[in-house]
């Protein structure tokens, strides 16, 4: 018989500052699944209800493969070998399984301290070959034995066999959180047998309960936790080609859609030209021929009329005033077709608003963006930008496949207030990837989470419920 020594105490303050954030995340879940199965198997309607409760999900806290309820004391010890088995089995009372369970019983009778059992280190007194065939089986097994301690300090009534598989072995930290435990399923397990004043439905139960949330709800609110910020984000690009409008005009035709992949050279759209050849043909006719015949016409009377050579100068600047007009349309009429200088794909909003549009001299028409550099813009409620460090990781998910996580850092973080697509008002923070091989084009949206430092968690937890009692109240 192995009897397990004095374990250290329980150290809240180094579990709650472990060495790593994979360390508390582990802890924080194991405390809450702790307080879950405790407050589940108190409110238990019966101490059957109870004791099933516990064999089923004692696992959660503690790995183990198989896990028994047994009765040690009492009327119900007589009459019963088993009271529970998890996976919910009926217990039977005339196996070969519950023959080894009956035989820790008797051997264990009026031990308060927990036990182990394993298959290669079986006590004389034991010496069963029902309890030798079980721990022989499934590859050599280890029990646990846990007596249950009464609430009114009586012999324990019931106790728990926790069984694993495999040869693997218990250690000192399974033990200690089973002893956390062992408190509240004592009260669990008590059933009829517990004094008026702790039957179920009695105040003095309600208090214990209470009392013991309570306790836990504050060690918890102490706990540092990684604060995270969540947020709408829209894939951008990174630095595009920028497309202007390149004279005042009318679009006429556009020959590209958005997400479409264009080379150098390539048309994007053309203007209305009708007006401008219509300029263009009256310019090169009526003006730059007239002005030519008249500056002809000056030249060959020069020789006898002084005031045609006083006006020769004159005309010959306005021959070439005319031909500058004439130039200059004719540069616009081959402006008028615009072509992409950068390959890439088409980032355009609404490409039908465009077509017949009117747009200005250095207007922004459109961009042609290289498609595998891509930049994220996360729209951050003003109240957790505070949060919001140069640098910070920030996990991403996008609505097209949101069960995928990618991962980004933010590169800058705004100054300006705007609205964003949900009317709350946010400042623009933008990401850089730092890993995504999957394909991801300008335009996709999704939620990114992003890594604050570290905070109470009763701070992380009712932060913004603080925000508003403030708000409200004018503090």
């Amino acid at each position: 018989m192995n009897q397990v020594n004095a374990l250290p105490a329980y150290d809240r303050n180094a579990s709650a500052q472990p060495a790593s954030e994979a360390a508390q995340k582990d802890v924080n879940a194991i405390l809450a699944r702790m307080v879950q199965l405790s407050s589940d198997a108190l409110k238990a309607e019966s101490v059957e209800k109870a004791a099933r409760l516990i064999a089923n999900r004692l696992h959660t806290v503690v790995k183990t493969d198989r896990v028994v309820i047994a009765p040690v004391s009492g009327k119900m010890a007589v009459s019963k070998r088993v009271y529970a088995v998890s996976g919910d089995v009926a217990p039977c009372q005339d196996n070969p399984f519950s023959e080894a369970v009956a035989t820790l019983r008797k051997g264990f009778k009026g031990e308060t301290e927990i036990q182990i059992v394993s298959h290669d280190d079986v006590p004389g007194h034991l010496n069963n070959s029902c309890l030798i065939d079980v721990l022989s089986a499934m590859g050599g097994a280890s029990v646990l034995w846990v007596p249950v301690p009464a609430p009114d300090n009586s012999p324990p009534r019931f106790a728990i066999w926790m069984e694993r598989w495999g040869k693997k072995p218990w250690t000192e930290e399974d033990i200690r959180l089973v002893r956390h435990l062992l408190v509240y399923f004592g009260y669990a397990l008590g059933g009829a047998a517990k004094p008026e004043h702790l039957a179920p439905g009695g105040k003095w139960k309600r208090r214990l309960k209470s009392y013991w949330l309570w306790t836990l709800m504050l060690c918890l609110s102490f706990m540092p936790v990684q604060a995270r910020v969540s947020a709408p984000f829209q894939v951008a690009a990174d630095r595009p080609h920028y497309v202007f409008a390149p004279f005042d005009g009318v679009i006429e035709e556009l020959m590209v859609r958005p997400g479409e992949q264009v080379r150098r050279g390539d048309m994007l759209y053309k203007y209305d030209t009708r007006v401008l050849e219509k300029q263009l043909e009256e310019a090169q006719r009526g003006g730059v021929a007239s002005a030519r015949a008249e500056l002809a016409r000056l030249e060959g009377a020069a020789y006898q009329d002084p005031e045609a050579r006083a006006r020769l100068p004159v005309q010959k600047l306005e021959v070439q005033r005319r031909e500058a007009e004439a130039a200059f349309l004719q540069r616009q009429l081959d402006l008028s077709v615009v072509r992409t200088e950068a390959d890439g794909v088409v980032v355009l909003d609404d490409p039908d608003a465009l077509i017949g549009a009117f747009v200005q001299t250095g207007q922004m028409v459109l961009r042609v963006a290289d498609p595998e550099r891509t930049k994220l813009r996360v729209m951050v409620p003003v109240q957790d930008v505070g949060l919001i460090r140069s640098d910070s990781e920030m996990d991403i998910r996008l609505d097209s496949d949101p069960l995928k996580t990618h991962h980004a850092k933010v590169e800058r973080i705004g100054f300006d207030v705007s609205l964003s697509d949900e009317r709350v008002p946010s400042v623009m923070v933008e990401g850089r990837w730092v890993d995504h091989s999957d394909r991801i084009v300008p335009g996709q949206r999704g939620t990114a989470t992003i890594q604050g430092p570290r905070v109470l968690f009763a701070v992380q937890f009712l932060r913004k419920q603080l925000i508003k009692i403030r708000n409200f109240f004018g503090i």
